[in-house]
């Protein structure tokens, strides 16, 4: 009796947590120990009538209580959990009770031997009770597992035969079907990648993976299927849903997109101003110069320290000048806008401090964004080769197919480059990357520097 009464009380955590119930275990141990010895010996000169009667009803009283309060002092959830213990703990205590009748009482031979069969059964529900609740408990906690994990899983043969899992749940209100539903959504729109998959993992034993989408009620969705070996002929495939991430990562992609053509429209128009306001104005002040110094050395007697200031403004001016209009050229240049990239690079290999090749040049006009990244990706390219590479050759390539456009700059310098060692490389791969290119440095220490650019124009 106390060894069943702990297991109620310990039930599910495994352990007695109150003082209470450790004390109530104790008392029915010593308590149920002093009655076997009173019914079943005559060294105490006590009738076993009335004080078997009064200790045993006392006894199962507190441990009724007990089992009640347990129950009682436990949260909701738990509660629901304590059930099938608690109906059999009391229905083994109300055997007992009337056994303990049964002993002072005179019942009949019939119904005291279905008493004493129902009392020597009545323990067994403990035990079964006990695995009743641990096997709800488990499976509770199986199906929250489940049902917290964001992936779908579905299991399939190397044929691409649908296996059944006991732990699927069922379609109910999901974005994306699970179970079955979801391997014949799978293999209609993925059937052959599907079927690639598992023969690589099972012959591999390597996770495999691929994308697919479904449209769906809900609209379109981007899954990606992960798969690996679960048996000898077959495999698990956990289905993600990315189509929020992936939604979030075009977004961002979108974004950045704008933020770069917004700051080259910027530059643009600052590349005007200057040409239109700042740069206008600086020739037109040095037309009104040089019409004062022709007129300074026009007098007979000219005023040689006059004559000299203006020679010096005039110098200064012209100098201003061309320091401007190199400028407004590194802000945009204009010659990308009017001529397209082709003649911006070719102008930047003309003007590169060291002997530079155009081997290749688009045929054709491209996006301002696209135009602009490939411009700048050029000749910060020839920038870092004139400062850093100690090279005497440079050999530039633009090429596009109908989704890519191809940049290469390559010298014969001492390489050792290195995006980690300077901003240059990394400003260059950000602005790339912000319309979802890639710039690549391929730089071995004494063979030279190559940066490949690939950007989307599709």
């Amino acid at each position: 009796m106390a060894v069943l009464l702990a297991l109620v009380l310990a039930y599910p955590s495994g352990r007695l947590s109150s003082m209470i119930d450790r004390a109530a275990v104790v008392i029915l141990a010593v308590g149920a120990t002093g009655l076997n010895l009173l019914f079943s010996t005559s060294l105490f000169r006590i009738d076993p009538g009335p004080t078997g009667l009064y200790g045993g009803l006392a006894l199962a009283t507190m441990t009724i209580v007990v089992i009640v309060r347990r129950w009682l002092i436990a949260p909701p959830r738990v509660r629901r959990e304590l059930v099938p213990v608690l109906v059999a703990g009391l229905v083994f205590l109300a055997t007992l009770t009337i056994n303990l009748v049964r002993r002072i009482a005179d019942v009949p031979d019939d119904v005291g031997a279905v008493l004493i069969a129902a009392r020597d059964l009545a323990p067994a529900a403990i035990p079964v009770a006990l695995l009743i609740g641990f096997y709800r408990q488990s499976e509770r906690r199986l199906r929250a597992i489940v049902d917290a994990i964001p992936d779908r899983m579905v299991r399939f043969d190397r044929a691409g035969a649908y296996l059944p899992d006991a732990a699927e749940p069922g379609d109910q209100d999901v974005d994306v079907p699970v179970g079955r539903h979801l391997h014949e959504a799978m293999f209609a729109v993925a059937g052959a990648r599907a079927l690639r998959a598992a023969g690589e993992t099972l012959d591999t034993g390597r996770l495999r993976a691929y994308d697919f989408a479904l449209d769906l009620p809900g609209g379109r969705r981007e899954l990606e299927a992960r798969v690996s070996p679960s048996g000898p002929n077959e495999v698990t495939a956990i289905v993600r849903d990315f189509t929020d991430v992936r939604a979030v990562e075009a977004e961002v992609r979108r974004s950045r997109a704008r933020i770069v053509e917004a700051t080259d429209e910027e530059r643009r128009r600052l590349e005007r101003d200057l040409h239109d306001g700042a740069q206008q104005r600086l020739v037109s002040v040095s037309l009104a110069l040089r019409r004062v110094q022709g007129r300074l050395t026009a007098v007979r007697e000219p005023d040689a320290e006059a004559v000299g200031a203006s020679d010096e403004a005039a110098s200064e001016l012209k100098q201003a000048i061309q320091e401007l209009r190199e400028l407004a050229r590194g802000i945009h240049p204009a010659i990308l806008t009017e001529a397209g990239l082709g003649a911006a690079i070719t102008a930047l290999a003309d003007r590169s401090a060291v002997p530079a090749t155009v081997r290749a040049i688009p045929d054709r006009r491209l996006s301002p964004a696209v135009e602009a990244t490939a411009y700048f990706v050029v000749s910060e390219a020839l920038a870092n080769i004139a400062k850093h590479a100690s090279a005497t050759s440079v050999s530039i390539a633009a090429s596009s197919t109908p989704t890519v456009l191809r940049i290469e700059v390559g010298d014969d310098g001492v390489g050792g480059a290195d995006a980690a060692n300077g901003t240059g490389i990394r400003g260059l791969q950000d602005r790339v990357a912000a319309i979802g290119g890639t710039l690549a440095i391929e730089s071995p220490v004494g063979q030279g520097t190559l940066a490949i650019a690939e950007i989307p124009i599709a």
